[in-house]
């Protein structure tokens, strides 16, 4: 086939003759007489309407609307991937640094605790009666109705914590500790939206949402013992408040890439150690 084209394109301005045998019949072979110019004009001919029909499907028709939408589409979904990636990282990253620096804050303090206290403004801190895994909290005393700065002069948060407490929401202990698995706390599952409360006094040095755990709340406690609260859909306190044992901190949720779940992921720490939380509460 190659070497009758490169005949035909060769014989420009001459005639080539192309003879078709019947292998059948060799007496029925028929024979052909071409002008190369003639076979060339109408190979071109060819490409160009082949080329111009291409063209026209492409943008005429919405088979062009088609492709475009098809690559508009996947380049828009990678930036959109690669968008939420880089918002991940920067939030955990976030979430990390603060949560180092308020641990070594607390490693580093020479008497039981360092308070952070916010005297801008009073505010009064919520209560009520509530129930954990199958635990009645105590009603509110009316020193819990104390403003943040009475709350300071009056020495409370100076005070051993009273321990143990009740379970600081109402629920089922799905998960128990072991510090060999790095699981450094209790999970408490419970129905979305329930309320979790403070196990002691104590002051807020941290909360905010991380990407693993969602809202995470840090109360820290005389005697070198902090509470850390994890997996929470929103918070009611913020960090610089005192809380009194038994004050709403936030409710739980299904929230951070690490939960399974809607439940409360509670860790008790002792000077940098961490605790087991049964300990501390009433069973």
């Amino acid at each position: 086939m190659w070497d009758f084209l490169k005949k035909i394109f060769s014989e420009r301005e001459g005639g080539v003759t192309v003879v078709v045998l019947d292998e059948q019949d060799p007496d029925g072979s028929s024979t052909f007489k071409l002008q190369s110019k003639e076979v060339i004009k109408m190979v071109l001919l060819v490409i160009v309407v082949s080329v111009a029909i291409t063209i026209f499907m492409f943008f005429a028709t919405p088979l062009g609307s088609l492709y475009q939408h098809q690559q508009d589409e996947s380049l828009r979904s990678s930036v959109i991937e690669i968008s939420e990636r880089v918002t991940a990282l920067q939030d955990s990253l976030y979430a990390r640094d603060i949560q180092l620096e308020d641990l070594r804050e607390v490693l580093r303090a020479s008497r039981d605790t360092t308070y952070e206290v916010r005297f801008a403004q009073d505010l009064t801190t919520q209560g009520g009666p509530s129930r954990g895994a199958g635990q009645r909290i105590p009603d509110m005393h009316a020193y819990e109705m104390l403003s943040q700065s009475e709350i300071a002069i009056s020495g409370r948060l100076d005070r051993t914590p009273d321990f143990p407490a009740n379970f600081p929401i109402q629920g089922t202990l799905s998960q128990g500790f072991s510090s060999e698995e790095g699981h450094f706390g209790i999970d408490i599952a419970a129905r979305p939206d329930t309320e979790f409360r403070a196990l002691a006094d104590g002051t807020v040095m941290n909360a905010g949402w991380t990407i693993s755990y969602g809202y995470v709340i840090y109360v820290q406690h005389a005697g070198g013992i902090m509470s850390v609260y994890k997996h929470g859909a929103r918070l009611s306190k913020e960090k610089g408040d005192f809380v009194m044992k038994g004050d709403i901190l936030g409710a739980v949720g299904d929230r951070g890439v690490l939960s399974s779940g809607s439940h409360l992921h509670l860790e008790i720490w002792k000077n940098g150690v961490p605790q087991n939380p049964i300990m501390y509460l009433i069973n």
